[in-house]
């Protein structure tokens, strides 16, 4: 796959704060189903048709692709509704048939925009599928439809538009097939969308600065810029920035991030505090043991990220039959 990259994490010397992985990844792109495939900027992964999702979920997903489905589900779905009138309307009641040729070419009509516009993502990914050696579920719709759509269209060429006597016409379920397939895609856009959301809540859980004590007195500096052995002012109802331990001091805070739990605890001179918490009505001083990728938060939201881009085992095996 030319189009696709690897991105390598470096390690890094014991004695730095390991950096989330997560800062590396900026710009990068994988597939939720396949997280071997990485590549710079959003599209669909060639294996499995999927969009792909940023690495990074600090990153602003692109909507792009949902404000173009919805385009297209709704131009499909306004062209098939009366399209399965009439397609289905006769078997229903005689008198709901159309006169001579016109409900056969009126099918054509209807759903040549269906499958040639809104169903031509379908029918790339399948493309892309193909190129790729990985036949996948979008391989096996734009054959079903395709197929649908041509034979239809030959047999309306041959009848002259009228059904009877001749090859049936399928118009209806090549537009039926690809207008559910657009909903689907898009439910699941919009599922993906709101899992975007619940990461990024997690980021904003940690403060964007701490006050550092230096030489010269207290400073605000940059979250990114504390390190360990850093010693920490925790003002009342801030943040707690890092993991670490109190120096001096005692407060009560709020830690139902880590354990749902809506009292505040009480917190006094060594016992941990971590980093995203609430701190309530007291101030102390506090020694960062644990920054960057280190910190409980951060490992959280990579555990997320990582679930999130997982593909459970009924998924491999519904991968496995669809390539056969």
């Amino acid at each position: 796959m030319a189009e696709c990259c690897h991105h390598h994490e470096h390690g890094h010397g014991p004695a730095a704060a390991r950096p989330s992985p997560l800062a590396a990844a900026a710009g990068i792109y994988t597939c939720p189903m396949h997280p071997e495939v990485r590549r710079e900027g959003p599209g669909p992964c060639p294996l499995c048709g999927m969009a792909l999702e940023p690495l990074d979920p600090r990153a602003a997903a692109d909507d792009g692709e949902q404000k173009d489905f919805t385009r297209r589900f709704i131009v499909a779905a306004t062209l098939t509704a009366p399209l399965l009138v009439i397609a289905m309307g006769p078997m229903l009641s005689p008198s709901l048939a159309l006169p001579g040729a016109i409900g056969g070419w009126l099918q054509l009509a209807l759903a040549t925009p269906v499958v040639a516009w809104a169903g031509l993502p379908v029918f790339l990914r399948a493309r892309d599928s193909l190129r790729a050696r990985s036949p996948n579920m979008f391989t096996l719709i734009a054959l079903g439809t395709g197929t649908a759509y041509v034979a239809s269209l030959v047999a309306l060429a041959l009848s002259g538009g009228h059904g009877h006597g001749g090859p049936g016409l399928y118009f209806e379920s090549a537009a039926v097939i690809i207008t559910l397939v657009l909903l689907g895609q898009l439910l699941e856009l919009r599922a993906r969308g709101r899992a975007s959301g619940a990461i990024r809540e997690l980021l904003d859980l940690a403060p964007p600065t701490a006050i550092r004590l230096e030489t010269e007195g207290e400073r605000e500096v940059p979250l990114d810029s504390v390190a360990v052995g850093d010693r920490l002012r925790v003002k009342p109802g801030s943040k707690i920035p890092v993991d670490g331990r109190i120096e001096s001091g005692s407060s009560n805070i709020d830690e139902s991030m880590l354990t749902g739990e809506p009292l505040p605890v009480d917190k006094a001179e060594g016992d941990a505090v971590t980093g995203g918490t609430l701190n309530g009505s007291g101030s102390f001083l506090m020694i960062a043991e644990r920054t960057g990728g280190d910190t409980v938060l951060a490992r959280m939201i990579e555990l997320v990220a990582a679930a999130q881009r997982s593909r459970a085992p009924m998924q491999r095996l519904a991968d496995r039959v669809a390539a056969r």
